[in-house]
Parts: C-alpha cells; structure tokens; sequence
C-alpha cells in the first residue's frame, strides 16, 4: 500500500497524527526508537512498508542531529569502522526481501520482531562483551544488525545490545548508534525508493510526521520529570507484546 492509493477518511487521518505524537511523547519520556511505536500502530492502516517509508524524515533528521551533538562521531567511525559497510550491504540484502514479501508474512514478520524486541528490554540485560573480542564481533553485528533492520526497519536493537554489552559511556552511546541509524537508514530508504515504494508523496508525509513527533517529544519532555519513566516504559512494552500479537493474528488470518 502507498500513500498514492490511500484514501483515509477523516478519522483515520486524527488516528494518524496522534500516533505520531504519542511517538514523540514515549520518545521524550524513554528515548524508545520511532520505529518500535508507530510501525505496529500505523501498519494495519497504511500497510507496513508505507508506515516504515513515513519515518524518513524523522529517523535521517533525529539521528544526525544526536550523532553532531554527542561529539562522538569521529570516535564511533574509527572504533566501529567495519560494522558499518557491512550493514549497509546488510540493509540492502534485506530491504530487497523486505519489498518481495506479500503483506500477510509481513504482517508476522514484524509483529514477531516487536514482541522479541519488547521481551529483551523487560527482562534484565547484564551481558559484558570483552573489547578483545571487538575484531570478530563488530562486524558480525554490523552485518546482522543490517539485515534485520533491512527487513524491518528495527536498525538498532542488535547493535544497541552489543554497545551495551562493550560498556560504552552514554556519549559514545548515544553517537555510536545515532551515527549507525543515519548510515544504515540511507541504503534502507533508498531501497524503498528504489522498489517505488517512497517517492514524493512519502516524503511529504515523512515531513509532517517528523513535525508532529518533535511536538510530542516536547511533551514527552516535561513529562519524564513527573511521571515515573520505569512504569511508564513496562506500560509501554506490555502494550507493545500485544500489538505484535494482534499483528501476527491478523497475519495469519
């Protein structure tokens, strides 16, 4: 499905926008990623790829900003320089079956990967990776972490995993994957463009879309000093185990 031949009515379009900012407000409060919360809620209206394209903007924008402003992009290119052209080969591998899959396994592909990614961060997460192990490890995970995200848009949580385990401060964190989802979201878009399945239409929507998150991050913003970020984050995930199996559902109906 595309925007082109999407007909939303009224309601669907208030539906739209307040995902939106509610991704932006659980992106405030927690920093969760932007395709954990609006792919799962936008694919059974405007179909998965078309909810993955309308994160252009937002993922290209959000992450070059963190990678300049961490200061840590130099660091990051040097120390994980193999991880990413193999995650762009990875990104590219995976987009391509991503765009052949019919809409049904798509459907179980990605509420599959939202349960398994919600389950990981509920449970405690104590792995230490050894830095001697970085030689053989960062590409392999560079290359994995692309072609999972290449055929489903979740470029960061196997690569997030493995900074946390390498015990990494939260500069060198917070600019390693910034700059990882900025190199890997430009072949995975391309990819979509490539396939025609983001073009002008897309990108429009990617740019409010990006404009109506940033609000309800601002929101988020001043609500992570009220609200306790702990509940609120396991409210979040309980909320996302279900959806993932409501879409796994619907795909194999």
């Amino acid at each position: 499905m595309s925007i082109d031949s999407f007909e939303p009515t009224f309601g669907i379009l208030v539906y739209i926008a307040a995902v939106y900012v509610a991704t932006g407000v659980v992106k405030g409060v927690l920093g969760i990623g932007l395709p954990l919360i609006s792919i799962p809620l936008l694919a059974s209206t405007v179909g998965p790829i078309t909810a993955m394209a309308l994160l252009a903007v937002p993922t290209i924008v959000i992450n070059l900003w963190q990678t300049v402003q961490s200061g840590y992009m130099i660091g990051a290119l040097k120390r994980f320089r193999v991880a990413y052209p193999l995650s762009i080969a990875g990104v590219l591998v995976g987009v391509s079956f991503l765009t052949r899959l019919d809409g049904r396994a798509l459907f179980v592909l990605v509420g599959v990967v939202v349960i398994l990614i919600a389950v990981m961060q509920l449970l405690p997460f104590n792995l230490t990776i050894p830095q001697r192990w970085e030689r053989w490890a960062t590409p392999l995970v560079g290359a994995a972490s692309g072609l999972i995200g290449g055929v489903s848009n979740f470029l960061g949580p196997f690569m997030a995993m493995y900074l946390v385990g390498l015990r990494v401060t939260s500069d060198q964190f917070v600019g390693a994957i910034a700059l990882f989802y900025l190199i890997a979201a430009i072949p995975f878009y391309g990819g979509l463009a490539a396939t025609g399945h983001f073009g002008w239409a897309e990108l429009a929507g990617s740019t409010v879309a990006a404009v109506l998150i940033w609000l309800g991050v601002l929101v988020g913003q001043q609500l992570r000093a009220r609200a306790s970020a702990e509940l609120f984050r396991r409210l979040v995930l309980v909320v996302l185990i279900v959806i993932g199996v409501n879409m796994i559902r619907k795909g194999l109906m």
